[in-house]
């Protein structure tokens, strides 16, 4: 089940994973970005103008015809972000053609190209009722993010550990800068990215894969592309002087987000050791931090870490008490520092180890998590299977995690508290 890789065009590339257990086929389209401030939100914008039809088909009532005729495809445009890389993306979900019309795959790869490579335009610009409509509902979208107050508050913690650098920056961008976006300069900025952008291709399922890469070159081969390689190259450092960040709203439950810098990047020797370690730590029912700090002590209503790797970084979200800001801070650490001595049994290291294997194993399962494995292979410039991935984290050891995490500092703890504490 390992991809298989065609080269399109200078700077496009498909991937082939091959699997004839499903019925479908699942087809995405990566274009990626350095993420930068002039740019992040018209791109996020640009994803939700995209959606709305193409040359051929105009509108969502002439769209959801034509998906009815596919036999119920599904589609989506949206965006992504991995560690300092914003991708634009496109995805398309159609029966195979065994279990359909001989050419459902040729019409669905052109559909999928046609909602990145031929938009519907008027006047040689984006529809401008279209753009409209949409910088009103992203807005709307970036002032909700404050509405979950868990995310905003990882958001809040991400934002201040990287502050000054882009990996601070949010994947749809910011409402304020919404402002002088309009059909016009929106489309000059799309008629920029799409020919000088590296682009990913993803198809996952029983494919005719040799009919549809000859189709995609010759669909693509009328586009003038000058593409510059764009990688995930976050500069990954250790914690330096511990920020104390409190921000007080009208809640009733507290949040606390402490981000960690790990000094590991992605290609280390030490990051699947790192891996393992955050799953003793806090990934999953079995870790420290769920069965000490939230089911022992009843210090909060959750409590969980996760790594980015693309960024060196690991995140410790909790819920709790107001007036238990201080205890839970202190147990969180204690348990950090359980894991940094190798206070953990073998039976605590053989379960995380199976947890994490058999995530990786149920993303073999899943077309989306397959193309985003590999896709972040792709920018980090690190060449790894599922399985090759599963057995460097079968040989991890204790040793190797209190190695990984002696590098574990904190960075930045934020504290989402009441309007009167």
């Amino acid at each position: 089940m390992n991809p298989v890789k065609y080269n399109i065009l200078n700077g496009v590339n498909l991937y082939y994973i091959e699997d004839k257990k499903y019925k479908t086929i699942s087809a995405s389209i990566f274009m990626h970005r350095k993420l930068k401030r002039d740019e992040v939100t018209k791109n996020a914008l640009l994803t939700n103008v995209l959606v709305r039809g193409t040359k051929s088909l105009p509108t969502f009532k002439d769209i959801n015809i034509c998906l009815d005729n596919l036999y119920g495809a599904t589609y989506d445009v949206t965006v992504t972000k991995s560690g300092d890389v914003q991708s634009i993306v496109a995805h398309i979900s159609h029966l195979s053609k065994k279990y359909a019309d001989d050419d459902i795959e040729t019409k669905c790869t052109d559909l999928l190209i046609d909602f990145l490579f031929d938009p519907y335009t008027e006047n040689s610009c984006f529809k401008k009722e279209y753009v409209e409509s949409e910088i009103i509902n992203l807005k709307d979208e970036i002032e909700s993010i404050i509405n979950d107050k868990k995310a905003y508050a990882d958001f809040r913690c991400n934002e201040e550990m990287f502050k000054g650098r882009c990996e601070e920056m949010r994947s749809i961008g910011y409402a304020a800068d919404l402002d002088g976006i309009d059909e016009k300069n929106l489309y000059q900025h799309y008629k920029n990215i799409i020919t000088t952008s590296p682009i990913d291709i993803f198809i996952v399922g029983d494919a005719d894969i040799e009919n549809t890469v000859s189709h995609i070159k010759q669909r693509l081969s009328e586009f003038d592309f000058n593409i510059t390689p764009v990688y995930a190259e976050s500069e990954i450092t250790l914690a330096s002087d511990e920020k104390n960040i409190t921000e007080k709203m009208n809640i009733n439950q507290g949040k606390l987000a402490i981000g960690f810098k790990t000094g590991i990047k992605i290609t280390d020797n030490l990051y699947y050791a790192l891996v393992v370690g955050n799953s003793i730590f806090g990934s999953g029912a079995h870790s420290k931090l769920f069965n000490n700090v939230r089911e022992k002590l009843s210090l909060c209503y959750y409590a969980a870490s996760r790594l980015n790797a693309l960024c060196g970084s690991m995140m410790v979200s909790s819920g709790i008490e107001f007036k238990n800001f201080e205890k839970a801070k202190n147990e969180i650490f204690a348990q950090l520092d359980d894991v940094k001595k190798g206070n953990f049994t073998q039976e605590e290291l053989n379960i995380a180890k199976e947890y994490v294997i058999n995530s990786n194993t149920a993303a073999k399962d899943s077309p989306l998590s397959l193309k985003l494995f590999y896709v972040k292979n792709i920018i980090a410039k690190r060449d790894i299977t599922l399985s090759e991935a599963n057995k460097k984290i079968s040989a991890v050891t204790k040793e190797d995690i209190i190695n990984a995490f002696k590098k574990v500092e904190p960075d930045t703890i934020y504290f989402l508290t009441g309007q009167n504490e």
